[in-house]
């Protein structure tokens, strides 16, 4: 396809997107991830009079209107616990600027192997609109007790924020700076690669700009989102991507077109992305990616049973090798709610995911810095479960689904050159960097969740999921586990000022190719390695002290096992961090 026929079919779909309604959603292969109890946001209508306070509940610490209720939690990073405790449940931000509430607050902590954390919130009303920053930073020596070589990491998080409540909408400002720095300690056959003195750091950084505009009221749009931003690291990669959403105005369900006891309802959603990534080490791979995509939906439904029709339809373009391809997805969806016990439900989909170096970097912080990047596409994704509650306090669903994917996505340990000398090693190529493979096949899937909620202060829920993975040409499904199991539960006393939670969860076990050196034939030999399963528990604790100081203490992976997310990276062992939060 050439650049000028491009550009029609381009702005073909940007015509069409504003003729209509519908919801692209990348369709990701959700492996091992945590499952909310789910919330039909679609029926809740939006209040014109009382919009929410920001920033909203996803992005900030939560807060209620009561002043012992804030909720924080322990920043990810690479080295802790795969697991982390969150310290309270989260509760609803207060919509009223005019009110007067302790949503201002420093938390500090402080653990073994110098973890050191401190996170700070401060927003300010100006008049009818807010205006505040955000700053997190998390800091450990890592398990160094484990390598003789430096194993530290690091976050920094910090934004700046506008809030502006208009007429017909809010409107959200916003400027991010994140920096992660890591050190890639998992060295293969460190007898060869490991040096005195060497220096394996890496840090990634990222600038970004986003707002968001979003309507009390659903006529003609109902939301709309631009982020843009800048990636780089150590090694001068960098990476720029734009990315727009648009959400058209979707009909009321109570307002549709009535018919013998049906009502009709229309959705849609449209994306804009482009993303150039430029790598710095290597070949110096350059992708130059645009995508654009538009998706209806037709839903008709009856007293809590519905039925929903569409499709996903994406245009996805590799501009610098002048590649690009028209994807496209149907979508359907059944629920039949046969009480409130029980409903079952059944639909296929699928959709296309994006890769970028901006997020990649984040799941596996010890890629190499030179990667192959292309989306991989879910050719359709058959499902079928059922789900309900069971009183006041049981609540439960299971699903088992068929999935069948081009390119998915892998992360692999890099070779190495065994010829050269110990002046040539660098941070990044002593058999301790990954890179993504990508490979076709079908995920055969069942999970379930059960949760369990008493009068408020008690919350237990237990969650399961297995995944058996088909691959074409790959030997295993590398570092993904077939088996994840979780239990968690919180409870609150004294008026709420005693905050208890625990977390449980087995991971099982996963594989990893491995790289070593055979001295006998002095090559590089490939293998088989076995990530042993494990068990993490996590316990957290806080107790108001005063109406703006609260104390507490966080106990992660308390079993003490050094498991490995990555093929040689080990995790922190127990980790114990406490202090306080003052409000104000």
């Amino acid at each position: 396809m050439n650049t000028q026929n491009k550009i029609y079919f381009l702005t073909f779909l940007l015509i069409i997107s504003t003729q209509g309604y519908a919801q692209l959603h990348e369709e990701v292969l959700n492996v091992g991830k945590k499952k909310n109890p789910e919330v039909n946001v679609k029926n809740i209508q939006k209040i014109k009079n009382n919009p929410e306070r920001y920033p909203p509940i996803s992005e900030q610490p939560s807060l209620d209107k009561k002043e012992d209720t804030l909720t924080y939690s322990i920043i990810n990073i690479p080295a802790v616990s795969d697991f982390q405790t969150t310290q309270l449940p989260p509760q609803p931000l207060n919509s009223d600027f005019n009110e007067s509430y302790k949503d201002n607050y420093l938390k500090m902590g402080y653990g073994n192997r110098n973890t050191l954390l401190a996170d700070a919130y401060y927003n300010y009303p100006i008049e009818n609109n807010r205006v505040g920053i955000k700053f997190s930073a998390l800091s450990t020596d890592g398990p160094k007790n484990q390598y003789d070589w430096k194993t530290a990491s690091s976050h920094i998080n910090t934004e700046a924020f506008y809030l502006l409540k208009l007429k017909t909408g809010k409107l959200h400002l916003a400027g991010n700076y994140t920096y992660n720095g890591s050190n890639y300690y998992g060295i293969n056959a460190p007898e060869i690669f490991a040096t005195p003195g060497m220096k394996l750091k890496q840090n990634t950084n990222q600038l970004s700009f986003k707002s968001d505009y979003d309507l009390y009221s659903n006529n003609y749009l109902d939301k709309a989102s631009l982020q843009a931003g800048y990636w780089w690291d150590k090694f001068d990669s960098k990476e720029s991507f734009v990315d727009i959403k648009a959400q058209l105005a979707k009909s009321n369900e109570n307002a549709s077109l009535l018919i013998g006891g049906l009502n009709f309802a229309v959705e849609a959603d449209v994306l804009f992305n482009y993303t150039d990534t430029q790598f710095g080490l290597a070949t110096k791979n350059k992708y130059s990616y645009i995508t654009a995509g538009f998706s209806p939906v037709l839903k008709i439904s009856s007293q809590g049973s519905y039925f929903q029709i569409g499709a996903n339809m994406i245009y996805n373009g590799e501009l610098k090798n002048n590649n690009s391809k028209f994807f496209f997805h149907p979508k359907a969806e059944f629920l039949f709610h046969a009480a409130k016990e029980i409903s079952v439900f059944a639909g296929l989909n699928g959709g296309l995911k994006l890769h970028n170096m901006a997020e990649l970097s984040v799941e596996n912080p010890y890629l190499l810095s030179n990667q192959v990047l292309k989306p991989t596409n879910t050719l359709y994704k058959i499902y079928a479960g059922m789900k309900g509650d069971v009183g006041e306090g049981f609540k439960y669903e299971a699903e088992a689904s068929f999935t069948k994917v081009e390119d998915f996505w892998v992360y692999m340990k890099n070779s190495v050159d065994l010829v050269q000398s110990s002046e040539s090693l660098t941070s990044y190529n002593r058999s301790n960097t990954f890179n993504v493979a990508y490979d076709d096949g079908n995920i055969f899937t069942i999970k379930g969740s059960l949760q369990y909620f008493y009068n408020g202060d008690l919350n237990l829920g237990i969650e399961g999921e297995y995944n058996h993975y088909d691959l074409d040409k790959l030997k295993e499904a590398y570092h993904l586990p077939n088996f994840k199991i979780g239990l968690d539960g919180n409870y609150k006393a004294i008026d709420d000022k005693l905050r208890l939670s625990a977390k449980l969860f087995f991971t099982g076990e996963r594989k990893s190719n491995y790289l070593y050196y055979d001295p006998q034939t002095l090559s590089v030999n490939e293998g088989i390695a076995k990530l042993d399963s494990y068990f993490d528990l996590n316990l957290s604790a806080s107790y108001q002290l005063l109406n703006n100081l609260s104390l507490y203490v966080n106990g992660n992976n308390l079993f003490g096992k050094h498991y490995e997310r990555f093929q040689g990276y080990k995790v922190l062992g127990t980790q114990i961090l406490g202090g306080f939060i003052f409000k104000f």
